[in-house]
């Protein structure tokens, strides 16, 4: 097997590349075993296989500093790996990608364009599900053929023409400014918006979790939970204690939790909270014949003064992920401001179905009394506003918000149905960050996330439209079970035992194979049509939608049947010029980390 392995290696380094990169390579091919290869040795390598594109650091990092030397990978001919000592982090610093140069030398209109474009010309190799790089690439790149991009160092346009400076939130036409079109969505949807909200996006848990941890320990009236699993790893260990004190101290502390994944996976850290008189409802909507079901909620409220809503449940894969480290790339929205009350409002709803002791929530519910009064006197809630809100530019993109929190069998507040008429009226563009993308859009199709995905499709065929979904494939694979294996192989390495690591990475691997397979063949019609789809390079959790460059929508949904017509789910959809401004740079900063799905 090793001397197979080494003939195809060496095949693979002498076949010539194509486009901006030359034929050449300094590394040593006749070998049986993999060799280490020095970091000066794979710098060169990269430099004369990417024509000067990718350079090492000149200033160097600590990887660097230490000699780090590098192996090829014996499970991809195409992947190399480092000491597990080395991070995720230390590995992508080490090189640098010339992105003027290249977005230059490919006469493409911006970097998305011209990475496309080089993506498309290598071959493809189908039982791999990629396309074939010239050269060898770090494993801690995922599917890239550049280090990853952390940092937007250039203007957003240089990245996404589409996203040019622009003038469309004073279009004073858009559909989502109409309060027809929104007071329909009331009725149509048991929502309402809301006005004056203060918003900022927090992506990943290296932004998120700081923030949650002063959330709570700032609480002094109440702090509610809504969160589908509460694990007890390091950090969820750290949430408890925390609200156990706030509990001790007078605080009324709540959570709301699904009720399969405290028995799986939550047990410990529930019946911690539990033994401290931290009252905790669990939510248990199974069927016999859906037993997928779940509560999917993540949301958090302080005081009915602040709240945050998103992706990210309680455990170390969201807390301590920056979104480049193979861990979970998620996002949750911090909101002050009248939407939080309306959160507040579907929790004490919530409790009271769902408390199976009938304990009251008097302070949360004289919160709630309290402020809808106010908020509708102060005319920043309430529908015979919204001509008012929507009809000057410049209120119009001043945090209006409308929060929707579905319940067992997605209703009342469904948000398929807002997502749907959201597409339906889009008129230039729509960008669905989701896990997975499962539909079909057969004539026959009847179930609601179908006739959703049926108007993604007839939207893309539209002149300069412009559909577009960020999801997982080759990199993000299983998503927290492909993460849980990788944290299992590198605990192998540490111990030097191979063969849970020759186990268990193959595995890995054939998971990514298997995700992005499916999802070509899901997303074939999309593509056909215009549409473009990435694969980004860690599992992308995030569940975040982007209308016509005006309405944003940030929360637990996925683009699947469960979330669709099952599971309980939230989201917040506001138009806000702050928070567009973040989604763009976000969303760009997805894409160009990202595999596009090719129509091969």
């Amino acid at each position: 097997m090793g001397g197979a392995r080494a003939v195809c290696i060496c095949l693979s380094l002498l076949l010539g590349s194509c486009g901006l990169y030359e034929r050449g390579g300094t590394f040593h091919a006749d070998f049986h075993d993999a060799p280490n290869v020095s970091l000066a040795e794979y710098s060169r390598y990269l430099q004369e296989r990417s024509s000067g594109l990718i350079t090492p650091v000149a200033s160097g990092k600590s990887a660097g500093s230490r000699q780090v030397t590098f192996t090829w990978d014996p499970f991809s001919r195409k992947r190399i790996v480092a000491p597990t000592a080395f991070g995720h982090t230390e590995l992508q610093d080490l090189f640098t990608f010339d992105q003027d140069r290249f977005v230059r030398e490919s006469g493409a209109p911006d970097f998305l364009t011209a990475a496309y474009q080089t993506y498309n010309q290598w071959p493809f190799d189908y039982r791999r599900q990629a396309a074939v790089r010239p050269y060898r690439t770090l494993a801690s790149w995922g599917g890239l053929f550049y280090p990853p991009i952390r940092t937007l160092t250039r203007p957003v346009s240089f990245y996404h023409s589409g996203f040019a400076p622009d003038t469309s939130s004073s279009v004073s036409d858009s559909p989502y400014f109409d309060p027809v079109f929104q007071r329909a969505l009331d009725l149509e949807t048991q929502t309402e918006l809301t006005y004056g909200n203060t918003l900022r996006a927090l992506y990943n848990g290296v932004e998120a979790f700081p923030e949650k941890l002063r959330l709570a320990r700032s609480a002094k009236k109440f702090l509610y939970l809504a969160v589908m699993a509460l694990v007890a790893d390091s950090t969820g260990r750290e949430i408890v204690r925390i609200l156990v004190e706030r509990k001790r101290a007078g605080v009324d502390v709540r959570l709301i939790v699904d009720d399969f994944y405290t028995f799986s996976i939550s047990g410990f850290a529930v019946g911690t909270l539990e033994r401290e008189g931290i009252p905790i409802a669990r939510v248990a909507d199974k069927r016999l014949n859906q037993m997928d079901r779940m509560f999917h909620n993540k949301f958090w409220i302080r005081d009915g003064e602040e709240a945050i809503l998103g992706g990210m449940n309680v455990l170390d894969y969201e807390n301590t992920s920056t979104g480049f480290d193979f861990q979970n790339r998620d996002t949750d929205l911090l909101i002050r401001g009248p939407a939080v009350t309306s959160l507040l409002d579907s929790f004490v709803r919530l409790w009271k179905r769902y408390d199976r002791d009938d304990r009251p929530i008097a302070v949360g519910e004289s919160t709630l009394v309290r402020q809808l009064e106010t908020e509708r006197a102060a005319g920043v809630r309430g529908a015979e506003h919204y001509a008012r809100w929507l009809g000057d530019p410049q209120t119009r993109m001043n945090g209006i918000c409308r929060t929707a929190v579905q319940g067992d069998d997605a209703d009342p507040q469904n948000i398929v149905t807002l997502l749907t008429r959201y597409t339906e009226n889009a008129r230039q563009s729509f960008y669905f960050t989701t896990p997975g993308v499962e539909c079909n859009v057969r004539a026959d199709a009847t179930e609601s996330i179908d006739v959703l995905a049926t108007v993604m499709l007839e939207k893309c065929r539209l002149p300069s439209f412009q559909g577009t979904v960020v999801t997982n494939g080759i990199d993000g694979g299983w998503g927290e079970s492909t993460i849980f294996l990788r944290t299992r192989v590198k605990d192998s390495e540490l111990v030097h035992d191979p063969l849970w690591v020759d186990i268990m990475t193959p595995i890995v691997d054939g998971g990514g194979r298997e995700v992005a397979g499916n999802l070509r063949a899901t997303m074939r019609p999309f593509l056909r049509v215009g549409l473009k789809a990435y694969q980004y390079i860690n599992y992308i959790h995030a569940k975040e939608f982007y209308f016509d460059r005006l309405l944003v929508g940030i929360g637990s949904w996925n683009f699947d049947v469960y979330s669709a017509d099952r599971n309980h789910e939230s989201m917040v959809f506001c138009l806000d010029n702050a928070l567009r401004e973040q989604e763009e740079r976000h969303l760009v900063l997805d894409m160009i980390n990202s595999v596009p799905v090719l129509l091969k």
